[in-house]
This record gives structure tokens, sequence and C-alpha cells, in this order.
């Protein structure tokens, strides 16, 4: 440039170390990581840890919400309501059949049968052969030589057992009969309670449950939670594709515990997964709320957008910033060229 414009090196040397200094990006480099680390240091205050700074943004932008219920909503704790007995097996045999085919299980209704089992000593040596689990039915296995199925309604739909059903029953089948229906009662967790109005106010538009329950429980939980859309009786692939339909309209946070939330974790926005969720949620998930307080989920919203504002803010600044160093030392090197040559002249 020098040599075309025939001017002094010393000046387009000049120039460009302005141009150098003013344009070093350091100021972004510093503030927008600093900033994204402020905003995990404070969201694990209250009680989450989030797995990078790049799931921020997802979090700050989130418009729906959809929640899990049992384990999510509800504490996971459960207690067994009523035990009907509808053939010759006695109640003691039923619990211990119970027990036997579902003490691998970590699922709450497990839990639940596990306590009532233990505490009152029931507990037999049973072995259980050719055990799985059917994801959002139940499960199967073998006993004493008998075939022996345990699930929801859904299960008797699956094994062409007909059956009055109860939606909010689970049924004990052996060798094709229904020999006990046994229904749970579960406890709602006490952050849960107006959760909606308080998303509402951090710009959540609406709140979802997506469950594998039944509708009737589903809607019961909801209702009392203030969720406004409630989709019951789901299989994970239906989970799976409702999370696929709500991303099409905007951003989707999800929370949920279980082995069969995973993939909905996976392919959320933002999944979050409950302090004690299965190690396969956990893997899954972009965020651990380890509280298990998903009142503080609104909270953490704001705290995300107001990172996200404040990095926004750093940006446009420091770009705004460079742009008047970098023209005030355009202007100033012009000037001074334009005095240099008028003193020649003279």
């Amino acid at each position: 440039m020098p040599l075309i414009l025939k001017q002094e090196f010393k000046t387009w040397i000049m120039r460009s170390l302005v141009f150098l200094v003013a344009s070093c990006p350091c100021s972004i480099v510093i503030s927008v990581p600093l900033a994204f680390f402020s905003c995990i240091g404070k969201v694990s205050k209250k009680g989450m840890i989030i797995k990078g700074s790049k799931h921020i943004e997802n979090l700050s932008k989130a418009k729906y919400v959809a929640f899990d219920k049992t384990g999510t909503i509800t504490t996971g704790k459960m207690q067994i309501d009523k035990l009907n007995l509808n053939g010759n097996m006695q109640e003691t045999k039923v619990l211990q059949y119970m027990y036997a085919i579902e003490k691998n299980s970590n699922h709450p209704i497990s839990t639940a049968i596990k306590q009532k089992v233990e505490s009152e000593g029931l507990k037999l040596k049973i072995i259980v052969d050719e055990y799985e689990e059917i994801a959002g039915y139940g499960v199967k296995g073998k006993i004493e030589g008998k075939e022996v199925l345990f699930g929801n309604e859904k299960l008797l739909e699956k094994n062409n057992i007909k059956e009055q059903t109860n939606k909010n029953a689970n049924y004990l089948i052996v060798n094709g009969n229904v020999e006990a229906v046994i229904t749970f009662k579960e406890e709602i967790r006490e952050t849960s309670f107006e959760i909606t109005q308080k998303l509402n106010k951090v710009g959540i538009t609406e709140t979802i449950m997506l469950t594998g329950d039944n509708e009737e429980s589903a809607n019961k939980i909801a209702s009392k939670v203030g969720i406004n859309k409630v989709f019951a009786g789901l299989l994970p692939k239906q989970k799976l594709d409702k999370v696929r339909k709500l991303k099409e309209e905007g951003k989707v946070i999800f929370i949920g515990d279980g082995i069969n939330d995973s993939p909905v974790l996976a392919e959320s926005d933002f999944g979050i997964a409950m302090g004690d969720a299965s190690e396969i949620a956990e893997s899954s998930a972009d965020a651990l709320l380890i509280s298990n307080n998903i009142g503080n989920l609104p909270n953490i919203i704001k705290i995300a957008k107001k990172s996200m504002r404040i990095i926004k803010f750093n940006i446009a600044f420091s770009l705004i910033v460079k742009a008047i160093v970098l023209t005030l030392g355009v202007i100033r090197n012009s000037a001074n060229m334009a005095s240099n040559s008028s003193r020649h002249r003279g």
C-alpha cells in the first residue's frame, strides 16, 4: 500500500498496529465464557448441574416444559391402596409372587410392593426364570413353573386376557388367569404446586404432562398442580413423538427420571433428569436436578435468560467499541497524512 499510494511506511505501520490491537477478540473471548460459567455456577446453587455451557441458550429460549409424572411431579413413592383377590391364591402368596417378579425393578410400584412384603416379614426366596421387563406394560417371568405376568391394563390387552379393567390398577396374572388386582396411591411433591403460574411468568407458553399412567390418574395429578395439557397412557415411543411434534413449534424442556424417559431426554432441546433418576436417564440428560426441587425451575430459566442477555450485550458492546476505535484510527491517520502533505508543499 505505501508503494502504490506513495506514502510513508511509518504511517501504514501505525495504522496496521491500531487495527491489530482494536480487532483483537480478547474482550469477547474473555467475557462470553465468563458469563456462561457464572450462569452454570449460579444455577448449581439452585440445585441443578448443567452439563456444559452449550445447553444454556436452549434453556433460555424454551417455550414448552413437559413433565413425566411418577418420580417427577410426584415423589415417586407409592403405597399399596387396595388389594383384591380374584382367584384361589391367598393374599400372602399373591404378595410373594408380586415381590419375586418385581424385586429387580426400581419402579415406584415395585418399591411399594417390596416395602410391604419386607415390613410384614413375608419375604421368601422364590426364583424367577425368563424374567423380562416390557416397557410401558409391566413384567413377566416364570415362577414355580407357572407363567406370571404383572402390569397394567395394556398388558391384559397385549396378552388377549379378557377382564373388567380398572385404569388405576395393576394385575397379577398366573397361567392366563387374573389372580389379583392391586391399586396404589402416590404423593405429589410440595414444590410441584403452582408450577405452571411460576413458569408462565418466565416466558413458558405451556406446561405438559407426558406419562405412561392412565388418563384418570394423570388428570387428577395435573389438576392439582395446574398443568395445562395431559397426554396419558403413552409408550416410550409415543412420548418421543409428542416431544418431536412440540419441537416444531418451539424449544422444549423435558423433565423425567426413568429408563423409559431416556430417549425423550436426549431428543428434547433441554433434558433434565431428577437427582434420583436412573443411570441411563442421567447420561441422556443435559442437566441433573440434584435437589429434586422442580419449584426452582422458573428461577433457573430466569438466570439463563439473564445470562444470555448479558452475553449478547457484551458481544454487541465489544463490536461497537472496536468499530469506533477502528474508525477513529483511520480518521486520525488520514488527518496526520493530510497535515504532513501540506507541510511538504509549504
